[in-house]
């Protein structure tokens, strides 16, 4: 008796027979596997039964895996009630009726007869002649904007505007927030994805003042259900009260609307962050020697000039490559970065936008990278970018990920990264008895009610500049 031979099975050690398939490499992340894998039974003829069925299935699951992903839906391209409205009352007025005009229905010659009217019921019948009537013989109105449109004429200003929604309050926000800043793609994104989060796990465009604890619930357990870190949900969480927040002041919605998500709890949450608390490692004095031998020997200068900065003055690396000509200091009594919002990149909050004192190793690097763009005859433009190949658009990103290939060839320890020289500055910091206000004045973080403990601007760099100087000395 000839076997059959069916594709993709093996008959394994325990005399099962199973199919197997690898994944092809290009479709591995968009299916969420490496292979098919399945027992169809533990005789031939139960194989020949299932492979068929099982067999099918994964042909169309690789099929829909090849096709192209649909694109998802932005805060621009979802069509709101409000957008409706609006082209309602543009149409409107576009044929010469004031939609917020009163209406008035008496007979000609009485006290409040409207010269209008007339042309507004044309309106109205000329309007419902598109619809076939219903069983009370009143036009079948399906357009949104027409229905408005017979609001409008026959309510004038009693007609009410639809509530805004979260997509209104996201695109206004994008609008009033987002547009022009420096990092306004991946800003849009987010909020992109925080107003696709929200329809899937509400089913719909929610209305502001609809919206209550329970659906703040739901959109966390739809965020978690997908795999999503606490972390990450958390983050996408502040986007949207974010959102909210804003929707709710500019629509005016206060006495009408709650923000939901104002201290949303998130299962697993309280955990992350306290194992985040070591998160990152400081360079041991051997790793910091061993990673600057590395970079100082096998890095392209700009990139060199960015280590130098870091390990000197612990700013964050898109801090560092951000930096315009006219950010660095490097003569007079209190050479420093100007750390401040620029043409190239935002800075994280508030807070970061500090001077930062340069000493020692730190201002020659500056020097050094000032001197080269001098060479290149850009010294004139004061917004130039000190570093031409990071100074752009997730150009910290890509000067961390260069840095990070030359510390992971001296250090392999996964809690030691770029970002630990600002832990290194930290210590030094603390280790030399620098206050905790003027740490945080150097490092840019949150200072909270003493932030204007120092009168001025220059007090408080005379005053960090000091403080430098300890860890210097």
């Amino acid at each position: 008796m000839k076997t059959i031979i069916l594709k993709y099975v093996t008959i394994t050690k325990t005399g099962s027979f199973e199919y197997r398939r690898q994944v092809p490499v290009a479709l591995r992340d968009r299916l969420g596997r490496y292979e098919f894998k399945k027992v169809l039974g533990f005789t031939e003829s139960d194989a020949i039964r299932a492979w068929p069925s099982y067999n099918d299935w994964v042909l169309r699951e690789l099929k829909n895996a090849r096709a192209p992903a649909p694109r998802a839906a932005t805060t621009e391209t979802i069509r709101t009630a409000m957008d409706d409205w609006r082209e309602a009352v543009a149409r409107l007025k576009a044929l010469g009726i004031d939609p917020t005009a009163p209406v008035y229905c008496e007979e000609e010659g009485q006290g409040n007869y409207d010269p209008d009217g007339l042309a507004r019921e044309a309106m109205i019948e000329d309007i419902g002649r598109k619809y076939p009537p219903d069983a009370d013989g009143h036009p079948d109105v399906t357009s949104p904007i027409d229905s408005m449109m017979i609001a409008l004429l026959g309510a004038g200003p009693k007609a009410k505007a639809p509530q805004p929604t979260f997509v209104d309050a996201a695109r206004l926000y994008v609008k009033t927030k987002v547009d022009g800043e420096g990092d306004e793609r991946r800003k849009r994104q987010r909020v992109d994805r925080v107003t696709d989060i929200i329809k899937t796990a509400m089913g719909k465009d929610p209305k502001l003042v609809d919206l209550n604890r329970t659906h703040a619930r739901e959109v966390v357990a739809e965020m978690l259900s997908t795999g999503m870190s606490p972390a990450t949900a958390d983050r996408y969480c502040n986007d949207i009260r974010a959102v909210i927040s804003f929707g709710i002041r500019e629509f005016q919605l206060e006495l009408l609307a709650i923000n939901p998500f104002v201290k949303i709890e998130i299962k697993g949450l309280r955990a992350v962050e306290e194992s985040d608390r070591d998160e990152r490692n400081p360079f041991t004095t051997e790793q910091l020697k061993a990673t600057r031998a590395q970079v100082l020997g096998h890095a392209g200068s700009e990139l060199k000039w960015v280590w130098r900065l870091l390990d000197g003055t612990g700013v964050r690396v898109s801090e560092a490559t951000g930096l315009e000509l006219q950010d660095v200091v490097v003569d007079g009594d209190l050479p420093h970065l100007d750390l401040r919002f620029n043409g190239i990149r935002r800075l994280k909050n508030k807070a970061s936008i500090r001077k930062v004192p340069l000493i020692g190793d730190a201002l020659e690097a500056a020097r050094e990278a000032l001197g080269a763009v001098a060479g290149a005859d850009q010294i004139e433009k004061p917004d130039a970018p000190l570093f031409p190949l990071y100074g752009r658009d997730r150009g910290g990103d890509a000067a961390s990920a260069a840095l990070m290939k030359h510390v992971r060839k001296v250090v392999t320890d996964p809690k030691v990264t770029v970002h630990s020289l600002r832990h290194n500055m930290q210590d030094r910091l603390i280790a030399k008895g620098v206050s905790e206000h003027d740490r945080h004045l150097i490092l840019g973080h949150s200072r909270g009610g003493e932030a204007d403990r120092y009168g001025s601007a220059e007090a408080r760099l005379v005053a960090v500049t000091r403080a430098m100087h300890l860890v210097k000395g």
